[in-house]
């Protein structure tokens, strides 16, 4: 194979890349890109055999012959990285090894053969069931709403990704990790309902990551989920499992509220918190008429406590929260006010923003014993 390509263009794309390629794993090919020149371009694949990404940059016309190779994903880039802007030539050599020249640089790295590379599975429009377009910020703002709560453990594997679901002119996402709950529901002209799948959290966290104000492109096949946006398609395994009635565990009878500035209160707690453990971390939230008195005790390190103004008027309320829950979900909230739905000291504490754009957020935090 032999191309020629920018080295700005190739540099984005290669680090769109970096997070699916598995540095550790015990499969050689799965370290590297697979490149493959054809039709004009350079085109891009990375994959872990769960998630997958393949993208594309444009060459220099004439410069191409036909071929493929894998190459080391973080040794490439970190060349590329390096290099100064200007056109950089590909090509392969014996052994499936990859020369980069670029200006007075010349590099020889070693590669794989293409034949080695997964073979990578794609979600076409005809085969999906589901389908829906979306602009993509508005999409990746979602995922932003929700993610925090995905469970990492990989013992709760129903929990390690998100329920996307579609109904008419909208669509819902929510993640839980057995302690706290999150839920977005926005609108979204044009989706047609169908039955909710579990996009896992590896996936949403790449789509974290990418930069576009174009499209998203979402198509669900019979075992794999497909997001496009622009040149890049990210393909993930759907998760097996069943998800959690999560309607029965949004509470409807907390009727004690308290509204704060957002700001204010995610800055309190922080400060707060210093003096908690590193195992089970708890501040304490005192309610009382239109003020809050947040505190923490550890026997170790000490105490802390720090009151802000609240508009609340119902009976005084005690209750025990995990500090990091409560700064993720503010940090989330993206209007000056927000509003926590109370019950008793044993019952969950329902976040939710004053005001927004969206249709429905909420955020369900269970409390700890005091």
């Amino acid at each position: 194979m032999k191309t020629r390509v920018e080295r700005r263009e190739l540099l984005t794309e290669l680090v769109a890349m970096r997070g699916i390629v598995e540095s550790r794993s015990t499969i050689p090919v799965l370290s590297h890109l697979l490149l493959t020149v054809r039709d004009d371009r350079l085109e891009l694949a990375a994959t872990d055999l769960d998630v997958s990404l393949t993208s594309w940059c444009s060459a220099e016309e004439g410069s191409c012959e036909s071929g493929a190779t894998a190459v080391q994903a973080r040794k490439f880039l970190e060349i590329v990285r390096a290099l100064a802007d200007g056109p950089i030539e590909l090509s392969t050599g014996d052994s499936n090894s990859l020369h980069i020249d670029a200006g007075s640089s010349r590099f020889r790295i070693n590669g794989l053969s293409a034949e080695d590379f997964p073979t990578l599975t794609t979600v076409d429009q005809d085969s999906s069931s589901s389908s829906f377009e979306a602009p993509f910020p508005d999409f990746k703002r979602m995922i932003g709403k929700i993610i925090f709560a995905v469970s990492a453990e990989e013992s709760r594997f129903q929990l390690n990704g998100a329920l996307l679901k579609l109904k008419d002119g909208k669509v819902e996402m929510v993640a839980t990790d057995g302690h706290r709950l999150a839920l977005i529901e926005a609108e979204m002209p044009g989706v047609a309902e169908a039955d909710g799948v579990l996009a896992p959290r590896k996936a949403l966290l790449e789509l974290m990551r990418f930069d576009s104000d174009e499209t998203i492109g979402f198509r669900r096949g019979e075992h794999h989920l497909g997001f496009v946006i622009g040149r890049r398609e990210l393909t993930c395994r759907i998760l097996e499992g069943t998800f959690p009635d999560y309607e029965k565990v949004i509470s409807t009878d907390n009727d004690r509220t308290a509204t704060f500035d957002r700001g204010v209160l995610s800055e309190v707690v922080h400060r707060v918190s210093l003096l908690t453990g590193d195992r089970a971390p708890m501040v304490r939230l005192g309610f009382e008429e239109q003020s809050l008195r947040v505190s923490s005790s550890n026997p170790d390190l000490g105490e802390a406590e720090e009151s802000l103004a609240c508009d609340y008027a119902a009976e005084k309320l005690d209750i025990g929260l995990n500090p990091v829950y409560v700064r993720d979900f503010l940090s989330a909230v993206d209007t000056e006010q927000v509003e926590f739905a109370l019950k008793d000291e044993n019952s969950q504490c329902l976040g939710q923003p004053v005001g927004g754009q969206d249709f429905r957020y909420l955020c369900v935090i269970m409390p700890m014993r005091i």
